[in-house]
């Protein structure tokens, strides 16, 4: 029984390359195309209308601390400023951190498109798959445990990040398997050396 399974193992993991990489190229189109578009992730009337109640929850228990979070924002930003104005910084909006962030999405929706695209033809596995395992761990570090300061995927919403990091870090090592350009171009040249 094992050997007639590993027999297909090549095939399994050309399977699983070609799908994490449909899945993680999806992220991509979505960054530059918009397409698919985003829908909410959980729908029907009676998770939205209890998401209702559970957000008038916390808006109320958030509401007694924003007078505090107002005025301790006030006294910062006269601060920062004041800071900015003798420093000589640009004032806000010429330029700010969206121009940053977009050039971020952009780089991240160029890695997930072309990089995806590139792993479901199975081309250039290996470095590929290093790179965008490279980006999916950056994006845990930085926007999922950055934006919630809690290790656990499961409540920080880093899940996907984790599972395309460490699925592309196996085909680092593991290769593309079957269905790939890497395996057939690798025949080619295997076959025209003496």
């Amino acid at each position: 029984m094992i050997a007639t399974l590993e027999k297909y193992a090549p095939w399994m993991l050309g399977i699983l390359r070609i799908v994490a990489a449909l899945v993680y190229m999806e992220h991509g189109t979505q960054k530059l195309f918009h397409f698919p578009p985003q829908e909410p992730r959980f729908g029907g009337p009676a998770t939205r209308a209890a998401a209702g109640a559970a957000n008038a929850a916390a808006d109320s228990a958030v509401s007694a601390l924003s007078s505090v979070a107002d005025t301790a924002m006030s006294a910062v930003s006269s601060v920062a400023s004041s800071i900015d104005s003798a420093v000589g910084a640009p004032p806000p909006g010429a330029g700010g951190p969206q121009g940053a962030m977009a050039g971020v999405f952009l780089v991240a929706g160029l890695l997930e498109t072309f990089g995806g695209l590139a792993l479901v033809l199975g081309i250039f596995t290996r470095p590929i798959a290093f790179i965008v395992a490279g980006e999916c761990a950056v994006i845990f570090w930085w926007m999922d445990f950055g934006r919630s300061h809690t290790i656990f995927p499961a409540s920080n919403g880093g899940e996907l990040a984790v599972m395309f990091c460490f699925t592309f870090l196996y085909l680092v090592f593991a290769g593309p398997g079957a269905f790939s350009l890497d395996g057939v171009l690798g025949k080619r040249s295997t076959t025209t050396t003496p």
